[in-house]
């Protein structure tokens, strides 16, 4: 891995700026946060073997009957937004790439994009130490594991050089950050990326600050069950981006392309739910079992076109 990002964490504690305070109405923390995905580490197996933690990408020519297909479509479909094969300057075309996940899961996408492309090299950032640990095992089982970096840190405050990312992205993990702006997480995304370089998101949005009264009771709930603060305006995420140095905005609906994949929950889930609750004599821990809810109420949230929409956001860092 090249030396510029091996992580310093004295770098990000000068640098970073404060978190965003987290939404009023926010019950959830960062323990809460940690403690879920390390209690369902190994649950998130089921939904993927390769463990892409996020919905999948439905294009002509993929099977919509084939989960793992879509999911790994995801991760290039988010490559392709990084437009990493647009030229370089002169004196970077020698340069080795390297490109940064933040809030990995177990690292999925960079796996699948280092994977694609022999030139790059990945860093992936999480706070939840079990998800590194099978990040490791899977590196290692795709033959990657030169070319990738797992650190432990605050995807807000990572403690990566500034200004050296050649692209950066977050798949469901830019709604763990606090706020309706996630902008905390926007911040350290732009100390981190080159000038040039480009920023994707992809997530569920609110489309307004106040949903209707089901939808936002809805939100409510799959957020509470998910450990997740609340989901980010799209207005005012998109706001975040233009203050910290973003420009070249696109917001793209993506909720036909993961219809296909989201529509695969209801049976996985049920089967999956009462195949843990025979094995555990009906003991699932509590996050477990808000994991199954939570499951559930994703797929009903996307009903309210009003309310909430899946999008891919793009951003590139100004010069």
């Amino acid at each position: 891995m090249p030396n510029v990002f091996q992580p310093d964490f004295r770098l990000s504690r000068a640098r970073s700026a404060p978190q965003t305070p987290a939404a009023p109405e926010a019950s959830i923390t960062k323990a809460d946060t940690q403690d879920y995905f390390t209690e369902v580490a190994d649950d998130y197996r089921a939904w993927s073997p390769s463990y892409n933690m996020h919905f999948g990408f439905w294009r002509l020519g993929l099977n919509p009957l084939r989960r793992e297909g879509m999911l790994v479509e995801m991760n290039r479909a988010v490559g392709r937004a990084l437009k990493l094969d647009e030229p370089r300057p002169v004196r970077e075309r020698a340069q080795r790439r390297c490109v940064v996940d933040l809030g990995c899961g177990a690292g999925a996408t960079a796996r699948t994009l280092v994977g694609d492309d022999p030139s790059l090299y990945a860093v992936t950032v999480t706070n939840v130490a079990v998800q590194n640990s099978i990040a490791v095992r899977l590196d290692a089982r795709a033959g990657v594991a030169d070319r990738m970096a797992h650190i432990e840190a605050d995807y807000t405050r990572t403690g990566l050089p500034t200004a050296q990312a050649d692209g950066a992205w977050a798949v469901e993990s830019a709604c763990y950050a606090s706020g309706t702006a996630k902008a905390d997480f926007v911040r350290e995304a732009a100390r981190l990326l080159k000038p040039g370089a480009r920023l994707a998101v992809v997530d569920g949005f609110l489309l307004r600050p106040k949903p209707g009264r089901t939808a936002g009771w809805l939100h409510r709930l799959w957020a509470d069950s998910w450990a997740v603060p609340t989901l980010a305006v799209q207005g005012d995420f998109v706001a975040a981006l233009r203050d910290n140095g973003f420009e070249d905005i696109e917001v793209r609906s993506l909720r036909w392309r993961v219809a296909p994949s989201a529509l695969h929950i209801p049976v996985l889930a049920t089967r999956f739910a009462l195949a843990e609750l025979w094995k555990a004599r009906g003991r699932l821990g509590p996050w477990r079992r808000k994991h199954i809810v939570a499951s559930y109420c994703a797929l009903v949230l996307g009903l309210f076109w009003r309310d909430f929409d899946y999008c891919m956001v793009t951003a590139r860092r100004s010069g």
